[in-house]
């Protein structure tokens, strides 16, 4: 069986055993999960402590709500959506601003998550003096063309999934990432980085 449907068959087996009140699958997907919708959301909140704990209360309010959920075969896409949600509801001011991106990357390590092959790609080209350019690049970046950023090449969505998180057509996703690697490559073309950092984000378009 092709390792992404063992990966849907799995994540799908674990929230119905959360659903239906089973602590140890709760915790699995808690402690899973955590420090992605940091990552996620910390480009977006000011205040970290406060994402810290909207996310501590949207965990709160799965397990108090589990019977009324919907099923689902992607916990990571269900999380973030929700996160997401919960920040619009609560009125917080996104950052204008990235620049995070060595507390991500520590913040995944210290959580035990396991870098994937596109992550491990793009850590090894944004060390010392270039992760200030990228951050330089990404600061320049409108909200929504930041928040593209994060969700295709630091949480790895697929298209389709970031449309229907960021609520746009398809095609309205592609052109926005495409303005976005565009802005960066302006940005950067002086430094001679652009180039390669370009070359890898297309990797995955």
């Amino acid at each position: 069986m092709p390792g992404s449907i063992v990966n849907i068959l799995d994540e799908k087996d674990l929230w119905i055993r959360f659903k239906s009140g089973d602590k140890s699958a709760f915790t699995q997907i808690y402690r899973g999960h955590t420090a992605l919708l940091l990552q996620y959301g910390i480009r977006f909140c000011d205040d970290q402590e406060k994402l810290k704990d909207l996310i501590h209360d949207l965990f709160i309010e799965l397990w108090n709500t589990r019977n009324q959920l919907s099923d689902t075969d992607n916990i990571r896409f269900y999380l973030c959506k929700s996160l997401k949600y919960k920040l619009i509801r609560a009125n917080y001011n996104y950052r204008n601003a990235a620049g995070k991106i060595h507390q991500y990357a520590q913040t995944l390590e210290s959580a035990g998550n396991e870098l994937t092959a596109e992550d491990r790609i793009i850590d090894a080209e944004i060390t010392g003096s270039r992760a200030d350019l990228l951050d330089k690049a990404i600061r320049r970046l409108s909200r929504r063309q930041q928040e593209i950023i994060t969700l295709r090449f630091y949480m790895n969505f697929t298209n389709a999934e970031i449309a229907d998180i960021m609520q746009m057509k398809y095609q309205s996703v592609s052109n926005l990432l495409y303005s976005a690697l565009t802005r960066i490559k302006e940005t950067l073309e002086s430094s001679g980085f652009a180039t390669r950092l370009l070359e890898t984000f297309h990797l995955f378009l």
